[in-house]
């Protein structure tokens, strides 16, 4: 955990409340990431014109990034880490398919479970995908019996890229979160023209986005996972 870069984010003016409410704000060195960035460490201080080397302050960077990225692929319901492992458990329907909650790109197992806690392989051999991975069917005689929990374990395309407008706002968000911490002082924000001319430059407000501004979830809207 990083105090000051709590404290700093708690006190300062007009955001204590948001900071006290944001989960990205409570930022660990030793928690395990959730989910791979798509933002690399390179790119991030390149936005920040940042050529720091130093191993304590890149980690510092990178626990920023990890924490933006979760809180941004948890607001769309979406990961988009390429060949991740993931495990859907669902009860079944009677039906031969099922929409998994992310993009199959191979089947890993399918087991089912009974009333009785009995753990059946069922094998993948009957299952197809269809729809580009977004949908499994059961083939043959086989369903997705509704006495039976169902655990399917299927790994992400391993070609699954980030779309560049969430990776933007992954380095927008991260870059508030280094603002708001004592080791970026509050001198960081994106720089915008004010409606005031005060002289041949024109003045200048800052911005914060101290969490997910009306204008990053239009951003990311159209990537937004909407369950059916």
């Amino acid at each position: 955990m990083f105090p000051a870069f709590q404290h700093r984010a708690t006190q300062r003016n007009g955001f204590a409340a948001k900071a006290t409410q944001s989960p990205p704000f409570l930022i660990s060195n030793s928690k395990l990431a959730t989910f791979t960035s798509p933002v690399s460490l390179a790119s991030f201080q390149t936005y920040l014109h940042d050529t720091s080397t130093d191993t304590t302050l890149t980690g510092f960077y990178q626990s920023l990034l990890d924490a933006a990225t979760e809180y941004v692929y948890n607001w769309l319901d979406r990961d988009y880490t390429a060949s991740a492992s993931k495990t859907d458990i669902f009860f079944g329907d009677d039906t031969q398919f099922y929409a998994p909650r992310h993009q199959v790109g191979a089947l890993t197992s399918w087991h089912t479970i009974d009333s009785s806690g009995t753990d059946t392989n069922v094998g993948t051999s009957d299952l197809m995908l269809r729809a580009n991975g977004y949908l499994i069917q059961a083939g043959g005689t086989k369903m997705f019996a509704s006495q039976y929990e169902h655990r399917i374990v299927y790994t992400q395309p391993s070609t699954l890229t980030c779309p560049e407008t969430v990776k933007q706002v992954i380095t927008e968000l991260a870059t508030t979160f280094f603002a708001a911490s004592n080791q970026g002082a509050g001198t960081l924000g994106l720089l915008t023209t004010s409606s005031r001319d005060t002289g041949p430059g024109g003045a200048t407000d800052r911005e914060r986005f101290l969490d997910l501004t009306d204008r990053h979830k239009e951003m990311l809207r159209p990537y937004k996972r909407y369950p059916v």
